[in-house]
């Protein structure tokens, strides 16, 4: 019995189980394309309105997509430069869109990377990772809503 609508080459219905994977994965996709054609204006209000939560389980769930993602590269793909491809599915304008959501970005230093705003303001210490600057980004970001 075949539990996707994949090709017939398609790997999903292996006898290993795993076809719940690649199952997830279209779910998640499907999802995720359906919210990047969601008005981002309207989207920005209703998070602003009590429902921040929205934001945080985002940004749990890419963090946890990349380091899957991270993971399957590092065992599948000889060329481990994929970190350097856009995403398909983004709109070109999105980036513009996020920095107009979100001004404080991470930057990256000659002695590492920091948290600033968008004039260049710095919002945390020195981060030896992006990740450490990203968790530190996320502080400022969740104080800055509890208040």
């Amino acid at each position: 019995m075949s539990h996707c609508n994949c090709p017939s080459t398609c790997t999903c219905n292996s006898k290993d189980g795993n076809y719940m994977f690649f199952g997830n994965l279209k779910i998640i996709k499907k999802h995720v394309d359906a919210m990047l054609q969601m008005d981002p204006e309207a989207v920005q209000q209703i998070l602003s309105n009590g429902h921040d939560w929205a934001a945080d389980h985002i940004a749990t769930s890419k963090d946890d997509v990349e380091e899957v993602a991270g993971f399957l590269m590092n065992e599948v793909v000889e060329d481990n430069d994929y970190n350097n491809q856009q995403p398909q599915f983004i709109p070109a304008d999105f980036k513009n869109h996020l920095k107009k959501l979100m001004p404080e970005r991470i930057e990256k230093t000659k002695a590492g990377y920091f948290a600033t705003t968008k004039s260049g303001r710095r919002l945390s210490q020195q981060a030896k990772t992006k990740r450490a600057a990203l968790s530190q980004l996320a502080a400022v970001e969740i104080a800055k809503h509890k208040k």
